[in-house]
């Protein structure tokens, strides 16, 4: 498999109004662009990377060609597929039920999850675009979070200080997706570096 990779990737669409949403995040354990049944990924919307770090790179037609001729690979391909399925599952379904503050703590779980780090480079308008909301919602959740020390912030980054906690405030929705990727995605899962 090779080093770790730390980036972060995230997929949007533009809706009528002209706001972008976010539909998909990828971070180490996935990969983008990897479409089936000949729908080219294109179709599915931007990919705008939103943590700098390294990452990997194929050519498409090469990494058909490899999931066609490795059932193994073909098989992890297809079980990536269905954990992100079930992450857009849970999240439209956490967006609707879950409030602002809870789904905030989810975010800056999975990005340090994603990223492999607990010092994840965050800002208040990607997490308000995240989210949903305006960027002065996000600021009036995350101080509560940083004066009861669960997260330090300062520009464009939070620092997880108190991960168990910090899960805690979290919607379920954490806890049900990180149990999914772990069973499903085993080898994928590294402890986020301090």
């Amino acid at each position: 498999m090779g080093a770790a990779v730390h980036t972060c990737c995230r997929q949007f669409d533009a809706v009528v109004d002209g706001q972008i949403v976010e539909m998909a995040t990828f971070g180490r354990e996935g990969m983008v662009g990897l479409a089936f049944g000949g729908i080219p990924p294109a179709s599915f919307g931007c990919y705008l990377i939103r943590v700098l770090g390294a990452a990997l790179r194929i050519e498409a037609g090469r990494m058909h060609e490899v999931v066609s001729a490795r059932p193994g690979i073909q098989h992890m391909t297809l079980t990536y597929t269905e954990v992100l399925m079930a992450l857009n599952l849970q999240s439209m379904a956490c967006n609707a039920f879950h409030s602002v503050e809870a789904r905030c703590c989810r975010w800056i779980i999975a990005s340090g999850d994603r990223t492999g780090r607990e010092d994840v480079p965050l800002t208040h308008e990607y997490l308000a675009e995240m989210l949903g909301v305006q960027r002065s919602t996000v600021s009036a959740v995350t101080m509560p979070l940083q004066d009861t020390g669960l997260i330090h912030q300062r520009r464009g980054k939070i620092t997880i200080l108190d991960r168990t906690r910090l899960e805690n405030a979290a919607c379920e929705c954490y806890g049900i997706l990180r149990a999914q990727c772990l069973q499903l995605l085993p080898l994928a899962q590294v402890e986020p570096e301090k």
